[in-house]
């Protein structure tokens, strides 16, 4: 191999692992939420959830809508694990939000309706999972996605 080729060859190396790495810090870690639907929600004004085509979407007391898409597998437990969930709320999850804006920008909003600052896909953000309450011996975790995020329409 000439020295050319190599030269070339060295630079594409050093170029990918510069770039890669620029990625790979450059991002954060998503913060993983549990949600759970069973509970706060007055089911007779919202359905709870539907089949559609791409997979069971979830009516989340009217404050979010989320999809577990068809190929995911949800884990069925007893009741005595839900006690090793950290359920979040919409408040939780909200702080969260700003904490990551925080995070990104280096300063906080100044005042909680400033639109100056990025909107967040909550997809990006989070690792979201349903908890859904069967029966008094049973609940289910779904991992779902945030609907009405640009992401799934």
């Amino acid at each position: 191999m000439n020295y050319r080729m190599s030269h070339v060859i060295n630079l594409s190396i050093m170029l990918i692992f510069l770039l890669s790495g620029n990625l790979m810090f450059s991002q954060y870690a998503k913060d993983t939420i549990y949600l759970n639907v069973s509970k706060d929600c007055n089911f007779e004004t919202f359905k709870l959830k539907w089949m559609k085509p791409e997979g069971l979407q979830f009516n989340l007391c009217g404050n979010a809508v989320f999809l577990f898409a068809k190929g995911e597998h949800a884990d069925t437990l007893w009741m005595d694990k839900l006690d090793l969930y950290a359920i979040s709320t919409f408040k939780d999850v909200n702080q969260k939000a700003k904490d990551f804006r925080y995070k990104t920008y280096k300063k906080s909003p100044p005042n909680e309706n400033d639109k100056a600052y990025q909107f967040y896909n909550k997809n990006d953000i989070f690792e979201t999972f349903l908890i859904e309450t069967i029966n008094d011996k049973q609940f289910v975790v779904y991992p779902v996605k945030w609907r009405n995020q640009n992401v799934i329409d």
